[in-house]
């Protein structure tokens, strides 16, 4: 079932494809499933008949449409879009046991005290792809200029050059959004 959030700017949509594991094993061509659950999420947007082009910088836009601003993500299984009439950004990650292991190859030295805590850890990396997202790239450091400072119900207070912002998220079985709030 796809699910819907809409913010004053933006609006996003997310699911699970069942039978993700299933398909893959069958042969269906991974690339391709990508692209055809973006598509459906697209299409329950009003979007789905617009033709996805990249930036130079790998940022995804409509050809027909470059007032409008898209934002891509899928892990494992879970398939995220994010649409909106100013920058967006969206992050899915399934839990995976090795992102403590890596933290520090995302996590500043401000953001230590959320490195024992997994369930921080995988926000913050969400956070961090959101934001990136949502800058569209224009992060010299993303992670020693990003900072994750507080966790609060459904929201995240992120730190980028003195300035603070607000991020959403949900925790979604073993699954992390993390969204932009324009």
């Amino acid at each position: 079932m796809i699910s819907i959030i809409n913010n004053p700017d933006s609006v996003l949509a997310y699911f699970k494809q069942e039978n993700y594991t299933k398909l893959l094993k069958d042969g269906v061509n991974k690339r391709e499933l990508e692209k055809e659950e973006i598509r459906k999420l697209l299409s329950e947007l009003g979007c789905g008949d617009l033709r996805i082009a990249y930036k130079t910088n790998g940022q995804p836009y409509f050809e027909a449409k470059p007032e409008l601003f898209l934002s891509i993500s899928h892990s494992k299984g879970w398939f995220a879009v994010m649409v909106g009439t100013k920058p967006v950004g969206i992050d899915v990650q399934v839990y995976s046991e090795r992102l403590k292991a890596g933290q520090d190859y995302f996590r500043n030295e401000q953001e230590v005290q959320f490195s024992e805590n997994e369930t921080a850890l995988h926000l913050m990396w969400c956070m961090k792809e959101a934001f990136y997202k949502w800058k569209e790239g224009e992060i010299a450091d993303l992670k020693e200029d990003v900072s994750l400072v507080k966790i609060e119900e459904e929201t995240l207070l992120v730190d980028f050059e003195g300035q603070e912002y607000l991020l959403n998220y949900k925790i979604l079985e073993d699954v992390f959004l993390v969204f932009t709030n324009n």
